[in-house]
């Protein structure tokens, strides 16, 4: 078989990929090992980024219908068992400011949908795009690498299959086969602890009807653990640590996952079914490259993350919308092969603060004596369970407000930026990146801010224009001159391009008159977007030849260090 692109694994990184190549007309293959999608509901939370991506390929609104209810989303209790009292409750819906700063940065909201109905849905929308094929039931075997392409030589079924692709993604998971054979080396620590993750059914309505809440984390002198709510009633997952060094995997049976589930719930007489029990191992690492030759690596392949904050599943699929517009654009010979180059310098960055920031959630809950790592003789669970329970309450009670950075983290999704070779700066500093944070800026390098339009067709935003594969140019009414010299610069470099004018008499009416002060221009200023929604240049006013300013920055933009011109590119 022949294709543009070959993926290697179908979780939700590589079907993420499938389905963004497939939006853009690139030919591809993705082969997944396993018969099916994950049985098991691994990774939950979808922050508002990933909603976004999933937005501009038409799943957004099955995804949220699919994943827990917003209204049973509202926030994280501490506790020794369900049955029990709230300790504390750490709020993530409710507050005012703060849900107007989620409105405010995003027209998609932050969800929780669980891995094992995730899947399917990436699954279906990716094969609903004419050049993608999905193979299951096939294993990648080996690969091997030339000047034009990649082979790859699979196991499917009883026989054999050779891919012969162009480029290749590998989002085949922490241990991942591609990168092993790539050489490419891992730094970090990659043992922080080992889990068990536990996948069961049992009708808690009594116990949480009124306590709409994502995450319950469980103290007692049997079990310490988060309860993860995946339905809000009846599907849940109960992750806890374990000393691999005192106590083998194939320990945990059936029956003694039975009861460390019912230690967690605090009842013996409430029906449970397990459907599955999944060890895991917790850990922080990051390649020292994320591509090597034709051959780019995302997700956990590249960056295994701890889960506290939920950013693994998130940062990969940043990675491939990042990866996937690049990849269309040297297929059809819009953009040098170099611009590939820029994957590794702009998201390896990312990933490496989202490790560091993942590590900082593990190790404050453990400085607070709530570890996630924790095993069942931890110290605040035996006070909890002894005559020093209403001094543990107490502390909990105190340093619960300090763990918000690791449960709402609104500049942690919007606020990274870019500042690789191929952003042309134009000389005016952002705000700092904040955890808890976000102010929304154009500056080169970064998303461009969300701000809702009307338009001949309704309602949309500013994060619905970028997109579709091409850049997207804005202005307001009066840029005419910027809108005539970026089609014809744009035609003569075969860049595929758009531009839009906001404003009271422009294409589209900014509803709260706010374009020029969120997008940081003036009257007769410009913002040219990439595909992918991030800004690529921009000019405060008009310029004198707004053609070469076009062609210097999409130059920039598509060739980045290889640009040819004597002068380098200046957003005037």
């Amino acid at each position: 078989m022949e294709t543009e692109v070959a993926i290697v694994g179908g979780g939700p990184v590589g079907l993420t990929a499938a389905a963004l190549l497939g939006s853009l007309g690139v030919n591809t293959i993705l082969v997944e090992r396993n018969a099916s999608t994950s049985a098991h509901p691994r990774g939950h939370v979808v922050n508002a980024r990933a909603m976004e991506i999933f937005r501009s390929i038409g799943c957004e609104e099955p995804v949220a219908k699919a994943g827990l209810p917003p209204e049973r989303n509202a926030g994280v209790s501490f506790l020794s068992r369900l049955t029990g009292p709230d300790i504390a409750v750490l709020a993530t819906r409710g507050i005012p400011d703060r849900d107007r700063a989620h409105q405010a940065a995003s027209p998609s909201r932050k969800t929780s949908c669980p891995q094992d109905v995730l899947e399917p849905i990436l699954a279906d929308v990716a094969g609903s795009f004419a050049p993608v094929k999905v193979l299951f039931s096939t294993e990648l075997k080996e690969l091997a690498s030339r000047p034009d392409g990649v082979r790859l030589e699979c196991r499917q079924g009883a026989g054999d299959l050779a891919i012969e692709a162009r480029y290749v993604i590998a989002a085949d998971g922490a241990r991942s086969f591609v990168r092993e054979r790539l050489g490419i080396g891992m730094t970090g620590r990659g043992r922080i602890g080992r889990q068990i993750g536990i996948y069961f059914e049992a009708d808690l309505w009594e116990f949480v009807e009124k306590r709409p809440y994502l995450l319950w984390w469980i103290y007692n002198a049997t079990t310490c653990g988060v309860l993860i709510a995946l339905d809000g009633r009846r599907r849940w997952t109960y992750n806890f640590a374990f000393d691999p060094d005192q106590e083998s995997v194939e320990s945990f049976t059936t029956e003694r996952c039975e009861a460390i589930v019912r230690a967690a719930i605090g009842s013996d007489d409430v029906p449970l079914e397990i459907h599955s029990i999944l060890p895991w191992r917790m850990q922080a690492r990051l390649a020292d490259q994320f591509s090597k030759g034709r051959v780019f690596i995302a997700g956990d392949a590249a960056h295994p993350l701890p889960p506290t904050g939920g950013q693994g599943m998130n940062t990969g699929i940043g990675d491939v919308h990042n990866l996937a517009w690049k990849l269309a654009f040297v297929l059809r010979g819009n953009a040098p092969a170099s611009l590939l180059e820029s994957y590794n310098e702009e998201r390896r960055p990312v990933a490496q603060t989202n490790i560091e920031q993942s590590v900082h959630n593990a190790m404050k809950m453990a400085e607070s004596g709530l570890s996630g790592m924790a095993t069942h003789d931890s110290p605040i669970a035996k006070m909890l369970e002894g005559p020093d329970s209403a001094a543990a309450e107490r502390h909990i009670r105190e340093v619960i407000p300090s763990l918000r950075e690791h449960f709402d983290y609104i500049g942690q999704t919007f606020g990274h930026a870019y500042s690789s070779r191929w952003i042309s700066p134009d000389g005016t500093s952002a705000p700092p990146f904040r955890i808890e944070q976000y102010e929304p800026v154009a500056c080169p390098g970064h998303r461009a801010p969300h701000l809702w339009l009307q338009g001949p067709n309704g309602r949309l935003s500013t994060i619905d224009l970028a997109g579709a594969g091409s850049f997207l140019m804005l202005t307001t009414p009066d840029g005419a001159d910027w809108q005539r010299a970026f089609a014809k610069v744009s035609a003569e470099l075969h860049v595929p391009g758009r531009s839009c004018s906001i404003g009271t008499s422009g294409d589209y009416i900014d509803q709260d008159g706010s374009f020029v002060q969120s997008y940081g221009i003036g009257p007769r200023g410009m913002i040219l977007i990439r595909p992918d929604g991030y800004v690529a240049a921009r000019s405060f006013h008009a310029v004198p030849d707004p053609g070469k300013f076009f062609e210097r920055a999409l130059r920039t933009a598509l060739a980045g260090p290889d640009l040819r011109n004597d002068e380098e590119p200046s957003a005037a």
